[in-house]
């Protein structure tokens, strides 16, 4: 019964980590679609003047 505690533990802190890692991986996941966005958007308007000086 004693070694229970210690297995609440370890699993208490695996799935903590595991929730850690993939709220940060979400944050990355955001940060990266943002930056495609970004570029997206910027080629599109170079796209737009080019067309509108041809």
């Amino acid at each position: 019964m004693d070694n229970s505690i210690y297995l609440f533990a370890a699993f208490s802190i695996t799935w903590s980590v595991i929730f850690i890692y993939i709220f940060k991986l979400s944050r990355s996941q955001k940060a990266l679609n943002y930056q495609i966005y970004k570029i997206k958007k910027t080629l599109q308007k170079n796209i737009e003047l080019d067309d509108s000086h041809s």
